[in-house]
C-alpha cells in the first residue's frame, strides 16, 4: 500500500509539470512582457546612472584649486569652507551610485532587449490555427525558422 502511494505521488510529480505549459504562444507572450519590463528598467537605470555620473563629475571638478592644494602646515592661511566638503562628498557619492546604476542598467537593458527580440521572433514564427472546412477539420501548427 505504501509503495503504491509513493509511486502514485512520484507519477503526479512527473506528469503535472509536463501539463503546465501546453500553450507555447501564451508562454512566449508572458516572456516578452517580463523581458520588456526588464529592458525598460535597465535603460531607465542607465539614464539615471549617466545623469548621476555627470552630476558627480561636475561637482568634484568645480571645487576650487585651493581645496586640493594642501600645504605642510594644515592650519595655514587656508580658508576652510564646509560647503566644499559637502560638495566633495556629494560628488563622490553621485559618481559611485552613477557607475553602479550605469553598469547594472546597461546589463539589464541589453539582456532584456536581446530576449524580447528572441521571444518576439518565436512568437511571430509560431502559428496555431484551426482548420474548419466541409472536407477537412483539424488543427494547423506552423513553425517557420
Amino acid at each position: 500500500m505504501n509503495k503504491k502511494f509513493t509511486v502514485f505521488i512520484l507519477m503526479l510529480a512527473v506528469f503535472i509539470p509536463l501539463q503546465a505549459q501546453m500553450d507555447t504562444e501564451q508562454l512566449y507572450k508572458h516572456k516578452v512582457e517580463v523581458y520588456s519590463r526588464m529592458r525598460n528598467a535597465g535603460w531607465t537605470m542607465t539614464g539615471f546612472g549617466g545623469g548621476l555620473l555627470i552630476t558627480g563629475t561636475i561637482l568634484v571638478a568645480t571645487l576650487p584649486d585651493s581645496y586640493w592644494g594642501y600645504e605642510d602646515d594644515y592650519y595655514s592661511d587656508f580658508d576652510y569652507d564646509a560647503g566644499h566638503e559637502v560638495k566633495f562628498i556629494a560628488g563622490i557619492m553621485c559618481i559611485g551610485f552613477g557607475v553602479g546604476l550605469l553598469a547594472g542598467g546597461i546589463t539589464l537593458g541589453s539582456i532584456g532587449t536581446h530576449k524580447v527580440r528572441q521571444y518576439q521572433s518565436k512568437l511571430d514564427n509560431l502559428t496555431f490555427t484551426p482548420i474548419i472546412s466541409p472536407h477537412v477539420q483539424g488543427i494547423s501548427l506552423v513553425y517557420r525558422f
